[in-house]
């Protein structure tokens, strides 16, 4: 699973924009989709998506592939927030499915889990591909500078910096799981299938901590003390299209949101 992030962010067309403006762009969206409906939330979603998959000519197979990882984990939540236990002297209206019955209790799929399920996962996919644009249109070293420069506490931008590495060691470990899996017809049978996926995700883990101690480890035989440093940016004059596009789609959004709450 090699997803060549760094080789896309360094061919991007969007690289020669000032990056502050981009983050100011995408932190805009992002407060945008928090106070907006589902409409607008996917109306972003979509823009930000054809925008990759025609402007930076990225497959659209290989974003789907991207998506499916954090909605695997999105919708591995659900659960929690659909699914409610009461009383049966407690029960109104707000039952959906009812699951199963014990004793006084019950437990049953709610309206308002499904609809607040709803509002989450629309909202948790439109700012994910509004960040993963960000990072796809700008190498990461170039998003910590800007952040740096934004006064950004340096404990966060350290934080950035781990777990953007621990991603990269997680996706490598993962992909040399999955090749090891099939080559070893582990998929031959379901009792098969579960008990080589247990050992896939054990060892997956295992290696990526593994890994990520030894990655600590060169850090601290370099002389590191607790700061990370940031080369600085090349200048890059500011791109009027990119503001005027980006004022633009701000206001059609806000227009449209404000069409949506008048009707």
């Amino acid at each position: 699973m090699n997803i060549q992030i760094d080789t896309i962010s360094y061919r991007s067309r969007f690289r020669k924009i000032p990056t502050i403006y981009k983050i100011t762009f995408t932190f805009l969206l992002c407060v945008l989709i928090f106070l907006s409906h589902i409409p607008i939330q996917m109306t972003i979603f979509i823009g930000v998506f054809v925008f990759l998959s025609c402007y930076e000519k990225l497959p659209v197979v290989m974003l789907f592939k991207w998506l499916f990882v954090p909605s695997l984990f999105l919708f591995a939540s659900m659960p929690a927030v659909i699914i409610h236990v009461s009383r049966l002297i407690e029960m109104d209206s707000d039952i959906w499915l009812s699951i199963i019955q014990v004793d006084n209790w019950q437990v049953y799929i709610s309206v308002s889990g499904l609809e607040l399920a709803k509002s989450i996962i629309y909202r948790s996919l439109s700012l994910f591909i509004c960040v993963f644009a960000l990072v796809l249109t700008t190498p990461f070293n170039e998003i910590l500078h800007a952040l740096h420069k934004l006064r950004t506490p340096q404990v966060l931008l350290d934080i950035l910096v781990g777990m953007y590495r621990f991603i990269f060691i997680f996706l490598h470990y993962a992909g040399e799981l999955h090749r090891v899996f099939h080559s070893r017809g582990g998929n031959a049978t379901w009792k098969r299938t579960i008990h080589s996926v247990g050992l896939v995700i054990v060892q997956l883990f295992s290696k990526t901590f593994e890994k990520y101690k030894r990655m600590l480890l060169v850090m601290e035989s370099r002389g590191f003390q607790d700061q990370l440093y940031y080369a600085d940016e090349k200048s890059k004059t500011v791109s009027r299209k990119f503001v005027g596009g980006a004022l633009f789609i701000l206001v059609f959004l806000i227009g449209l949101e404000w069409w949506w709450r008048s009707n």
